[in-house]
C-alpha cells in the first residue's frame, strides 16, 4: 500500500519498529566525536531533526551533557512516544519537543552548537528542493564553527538495490535529480524516498553552504577501524560530518 511519508510515520505498527533500539550505533558515536573535535567549544545547545520516539537522544544528552536539546519529528504520535522516553530517560527537562516539518524551521539563527539528521530522515524527502531546504536550515541555525552530522540511504548497497540505481543512473541525463528517486518504507508500506550517491551528497551539503565533508558509507566506516561489513544484505547507509564556517 503507498501512502504519504507523515501517514506512514504516525501509524502505530511503525512507531513500535523504532522502539526496538534505544542507544545511539557505533557510527554515530563516531559521529558525535567527530562533531566535538571540530568544535574546540562545549556542545551545549543541539537541535535533532527527525527524532522519532527519541532512540539517539539519551546518549547525545549523556555524551554531550547539554542544557538544552530540541527535537522534532513530523508525526504527532512519534513526538508522544520521544515524549515518554524522555521522562522515564530523565531527560525531558532539558529537551523540547516540537511537531513540525522540518522545511520550516527556520526561525532560529545561530543558536546550536550541533545539528543532527539521524535515522536516514531524508530518505523520506523525494524532492531535492526540500532535501536543500532541510540543509539550508540546518546551516542557518547553526553557530560558526559548528557541525551538521546525518545518516542517508545509499545507492550503493544489496545487488538488487546497487542494480536498480545503477541502471538509472545510466538515464542521469533525462531523470536528472530524480535519478536517486524509489519507493522505500516497511510492513507492507511504501512511501516515496530518495537514496543519495556520495557525490550527490557532497554537492548538497556544499551548495547550503558547508565545509570540511567528511562522507562514509558503513562499508567504508568498519573497513576504518577493521571491522568487515557486508553491504550486500545491510542497508550500507551513508554517513557525513559536515561544518559551518
Amino acid at each position: 500500500m503507498k501512502i504519504e511519508n507523515k501517514d506512514f510515520w504516525e501509524k502505530d505498527t511503525i512507531i513500535k519498529t523504532q522502539e526496538v533500539l534505544k542507544q545511539a550505533s557505533d557510527f554515530e558515536m563516531f559521529m558525535f566525536e567527530k562533531a566535538k573535535i571540530r568544535y574546540q567549544s562545549k556542545v551545549d545547545s543541539i537541535k535533532i531533526f527527525g527524532c522519532g520516539t527519541g532512540r539517539e537522544i539519551e546518549s547525545i544528552a549523556d555524551f554531550y551533557q547539554p542544557s538544552r536539546i530540541v527535537a522534532s519529528d513530523i508525526s504527532e504520535n512519534m513526538i508522544s512516544k520521544c515524549q515518554e522516553n524522555l521522562k522515564l530517560w530523565n531527560i525531558d527537562s532539558i529537551t523540547e519537543t516540537v511537531v513540525g516539518d522540518a522545511t520550516l524551521y527556520n526561525k532560529e539563527n545561530g543558536a546550536f552548537d550541533l545539528v543532527t539528521i539521524l535515522n536516514s530522515m531524508l530518505t523520506y524527502v523525494p524532492l531535492r528542493k526540500n532535501r536543500l531546504t532541510i540543509f539550508k536550515n540546518s546551516f542557518q541555525i547553526l553557530k560558526p564553527k559548528a557541525t551538521l552530522i546525518g545518516t542517508v540511504h545509499n545507492q550503493v548497497g544489496s545487488p538488487a538495490k546497487t542494480y536498480y540505481f545503477k541502471l538509472r543512473n545510466l538515464f542521469s541525463f533525462i531523470l536528472g535529480e530524480r535519478t536517486g528517486n524509489r519507493n522505500t518504507g516497511f510492513n507492507g508500506f511504501k512511501v516515496p524516498g530518495y537514496y543519495y550517491n556520495k557525490k550527490g551528497l557532497i554537492k548538497d551539503l556544499k551548495v547550503s553552504g558547508f565545509e570540511n565533508i567528511e562522507v562514509y558509507s558503513l562499508e567504508e566506516y568498519y573497513k576504518l577501524h577493521n571491522a568487515v561489513y557486508n553491504r550486500k544484505t545491510g542497508y550500507n547507509n551513508l554517513i557525513f560530518i559536515a561544518t559551518k564556517p
